[in-house]
């Protein structure tokens, strides 16, 4: 059956239609376990073939553009079932892992209170915090802020004695700041 020739276009597709439905649901179902997931793509590519009014010359060549577009779309339909696959594998391990959990919002809570108390220190100190948090080193804080090395020093000692003593019964963000105070 080919598309080709004067009929009806329509009545032409309704007859391949109905010649090839079952045999390409069957065969990508070879594929895919699902037999609704099968239908849907079969019909797909039945739609691309009415929308794109496509010509074969042959019964053969229609026949092999049928099975050929019914196995792509399978084999687009499994990748994309693999990427998923893999995305909800790793999704639930990170959900399962329990420590990762409380790990996430225990630096959660930990960055959250050290924003909330450098943001209330006094300007210069808060700056060179700031500066030194996202790893800029005191000799560059110092060119950028306009200051000695030494102010940068001796401010950057002082505001992390007044957030250890802040944060005194909280050892998570003492080890923090002590850390910095090492770099």
């Amino acid at each position: 059956m080919s598309i080709n020739s004067n009929a009806n276009k329509n009545d032409r597709l309704k007859g391949v239609f109905n010649e090839y439905y079952k045999p390409l649901v069957s065969y990508a179902c070879n594929f895919i376990p699902s037999t609704a997931e099968c239908q849907d793509l079969v019909q797909d590519v039945f739609v691309t073939l009415w929308e794109k009014e496509l010509m074969f010359p042959d019964d053969t060549s229609l026949k092999v553009y049928l099975y050929t577009s019914v196995r792509n779309k399978c084999y687009n339909i499994i990748k994309h079932k693999r990427v998923k696959d893999k995305y909800v594998l790793e999704a639930m391990k990170s959900l399962q892992d329990d420590n990762l959990f409380i790990k996430q919002i225990v630096n959660e809570e930990v960055a959250k209170e050290l924003h909330n108390a450098i943001e209330k220190l006094p300007e210069r100190k808060k700056e060179i915090i700031k500066l030194s948090l996202m790893g800029v080193k005191n000799q560059d804080i110092a060119l950028r802020l306009g200051i000695k090395l030494q102010t940068v020093k001796t401010l950057k000692s002082q505001t992390y004695k007044i957030l250890r003593e802040k944060f005194k019964d909280n050892a998570i963000i003492i080890n923090f700041l002590n850390l910095l105070l090492l770099s």
